[in-house]
């Protein structure tokens, strides 16, 4: 039996982990107009640094998911958070725009690989019962970086500039993301905790399934339910980068200062800390496949409105309304990973599907800002988004059937 306080320490350490990368993360979209009014940077220039630190990011979260599996996750978390620190506190001393790639994109990139996929993989491995609020809260600490980055961001830019703005956050989000990564561990023999058997039909049943040992790499890889998953994720991820590195530019393209315009990256930080608030209430419960449908129709319903009445009274409840959909349904398909390959090669597998959501991350907000610099508006990327999510969900319902 897991001692229950070790397993919940190790719930609030992953939280300040995500909570830490997450913020100079979500800020992006603050600094990127103010990035393209100093410089004279297209607006898909600078989107495609960011994307490149997902891709590389991808790349690399793969290696450190294996290697996670045989060593251990605190020295590659506090490494690689310590590499994500160094990059975004140079930033400061940007002034070219190869420089803007080395450090968001390169060093950057490798140093963001791990922290999510690490942080759900290593919960797993501590918890089966109550999988899903344990999830939920560590998952948390992404949203509550996304509530309180815009508002600060713009705060410290208007207070010191945009320069020691990011020196700040690189430094101050670095070090508590390291010092947190430092106390986190997986969960000896004896704490390994005993699988639930499935009750009724949700967990899917064969040969990789929640019961341990689980899938191999090898078995997870030729199971095509890994591949369905992998574009849910992917297309998941494209949305809803897209959505949060725009919406800034979005909103002050209708006129909104920057102060106000950072308002909807808090609105869908407060809507995405319910959304996996009320994720892991239901999860383990009522099971992910009903729960994700609801959440997936109310992201799709958010970004309509979004796109049809864009004034700032509408804006702001549905960027809340978009962060609740994504941050539950990105919440569920993340726990139905263990319940369909087990937890055996959890790093790897993760680190599979991580490279299909980096993927699609990296493809939508470089898509959009090229997008935007040809035609002058975002209302093709955006348009696009509701069908995305719809597909998104399409793939999920293929990736959670039951393997013959």
């Amino acid at each position: 039996m897991v001692p229950a306080p070790r397993r919940w320490l190790i719930v609030v350490a992953l939280f300040f982990v995500t909570f830490g990368m997450a913020t100079p993360l979500a800020a992006y979209g603050v600094f990127l107009p103010v990035l393209a009014e100093a410089f004279g940077w297209s607006r898909g220039a600078i989107s495609a640094a960011l994307s490149l630190n997902l891709l590389l990011g991808g790349l690399a979260g793969f290696g450190f998911g294996a290697l996670a599996d045989r060593r251990g996750p605190r020295l590659v978390l506090a490494f690689t958070a310590g590499l994500a620190s160094l990059a975004f506190g140079l930033m400061s001393t940007v002034n070219m725009l190869w420089q803007l790639f080395a450090l968001t994109g390169l060093l950057g990139g490798v140093g963001m690989s791990s922290f999510y996929l690490l942080s759900a993989s290593t919960v797993m491995r501590w918890f089966d019962d109550r999988r899903g609020l344990a999830l939920g809260l560590v998952l948390l600490g992404f949203n509550v970086g996304y509530l309180t980055s815009g508002p600060l961001a713009a705060w410290l830019i208007d207070a010191i500039g945009w320069r020691h703005a990011y020196a700040v956050l690189g430094t101050g989000c670095g070090l508590l993301t390291v010092v947190a990564a430092l106390t986190v561990r997986s969960p000896r023999g004896d704490e390994t905790p005993r699988p639930r058997h499935s009750r009724g039909g949700d967990i899917a049943r064969g040969p990789a399934t929640l019961e341990l040992p689980g899938a191999t790499l090898k078995e997870a890889l030729a199971d095509p339910r890994l591949w369905f998953l992998n574009l849910a994720w992917m297309l998941g991820g494209g949305v809803a980068i897209m959505i949060t590195v725009h919406v800034v530019p979005f909103a002050r393209d209708q006129g909104l200062p920057l102060t106000v315009a950072s308002l909807a990256i808090t609105a869908y930080g407060i809507g995405a800390a319910l959304g996996r608030l009320g994720a892991a209430a239901v999860s383990d419960s009522a099971g992910a496949t009903p729960a994700i449908g609801v959440a997936y129709a109310l992201e799709a319903a958010a970004l309509v409105a979004v796109i049809a009445w864009p004034s700032p009274g509408v804006l702001l409840p549905a960027m809340l309304a978009f962060g609740f959909g994504f941050a539950a349904s990105d919440t569920l398909l993340t726990k139905v990973i263990p319940e369909v390959f087990g937890v055996r090669s959890i790093g790897a597998v993760m680190g599979v599907l991580s490279m299909g959501w980096r993927f699609g991350a990296a493809l939508g907000p470089a898509a959009a800002g090229f997008l935007y610099d040809a035609t002058g508006s975002y209302a093709v990327p955006f348009g696009a988004a509701p069908i995305v999510v719809l597909a998104s969900w399409g793939f999920f319902s293929l990736g959670r059937r039951r393997r013959h």
